[in-house]
């Protein structure tokens, strides 16, 4: 059960730690000052130099989840017109690290969650999105968790609402959550018919997606990568965009050729199919509970935002 609290680091990295690895594996790099740093849930990336960073999985699961942006980032994202940071040069164990790890490319912008996407960056979403969503191989990973189906997510689903109900009763200033309403909406996303899998992000949070101006700068963290049903990610960019932005992103993500969008239509209303749209919807609110309940981790109320503007809670008076 999420705790709230990002996991503690299996292996401390340290700026001497990075300087070093460059230094045994990279030495062209190793005179380029080190800049600012990002610990996240799985993974450290500080900035080296202007324009790149080096990013080390903290925590063994976070390695293996490396080792796909490792092993696909690179072919994937060369038929990609949006930014991302693919690995320019992989490291290795070493220094008393024990895993591999990447150089990247440096993105600068400000994350959604503090910067949130215009209606013209939720179209650059949309139209990033499509060109995430192509068919993948047979030898493509899955995510263990958000490449199931919804119906085999369910049980964790209810208890993470079971979480948001007892955490609100120590809790008197949070939203009200309106639990009926939230468990329909899953409920018949789980009961739609299921669609064609593709290759999908998976985690399309705040953290996750960079903004500049309101413009989508770059999506990070490719390492839950995997197939999927596209309805997640559409699902997740709900949470993200909101009601009215997603108008624009799913309408951007149709003319764009997105796989789950339906077919011979660019009208707004009639862009997603109806099996599709229910999968988008419980995705969107099992994605926003999820965030509420990790919600000093990843960002302080974001999932409650979405649960709010989504229409799955209200505020208190």
């Amino acid at each position: 059960m999420p705790s709230g609290l990002v996991p503690d680091a299996e292996v401390r990295i340290s700026d001497d730690l990075v300087s070093r690895l460059l230094a045994a594996q990279h030495p062209d790099l190793a005179s380029l000052p080190l800049g600012e740093r990002h610990e996240g849930w799985d993974n450290v990336t500080v900035r080296i130099g202007h324009d790149l960073a080096a990013r080390l999985p903290r925590r063994r699961v976070g390695a293996d989840l490396a080792s796909r942006e490792h092993a696909w980032l690179p072919t994937l994202a060369a038929d990609w017109d949006f930014a991302v940071p693919t690995p320019v040069r992989l490291g290795e164990p070493g220094e008393g690290y024990p895993w591999s790890w990447s150089i990247v490319p440096y993105h600068p912008g400000e994350r959604a969650f503090d910067a949130p996407l215009t209606d013209a960056g939720a179209k650059d979403l949309g139209k990033a999105l499509a060109q995430v969503h192509r068919e993948a191989p047979s030898g493509a990973p899955r995510n263990p968790v958000r490449s199931a189906p919804l119906a085999a997510r369910a049980e964790v689903f209810d208890a993470r609402i079971n979480t948001l109900l007892d955490a609100a009763k120590d809790d008197p200033s949070r939203p009200v959550l309106l639990e009926d309403a939230a468990r329909a909406a899953f409920e018949a996303g789980a009961r739609a018919p299921q669609g064609q899998e593709t290759w999908a992000h998976l985690d399309l949070h705040g953290g996750n997606v960079l903004s500049e101006r309101g413009r989508l700068a770059a999506v990070l963290d490719w390492g839950d990568l995997g197939v999927g049903d596209p309805a997640t990610d559409l699902g997740q960019a709900l949470t993200l965009v909101g009601r009215r932005g997603f108008r624009v992103l799913v309408d951007a993500y149709a003319k764009a050729g997105g796989a789950a969008a339906r077919r011979g239509t660019l009208l707004t209303s009639g862009s997603l199919r109806e099996d599709t749209a229910l999968r988008v919807e419980a995705e969107a609110v099992g994605y926003a509970v999820t965030l509420a309940c990790f919600e000093r981790a990843i960002h302080p109320y974001a999932g409650w935002s979405a649960l709010v503007d989504l229409g799955y809670a209200t505020p208190r008076d």
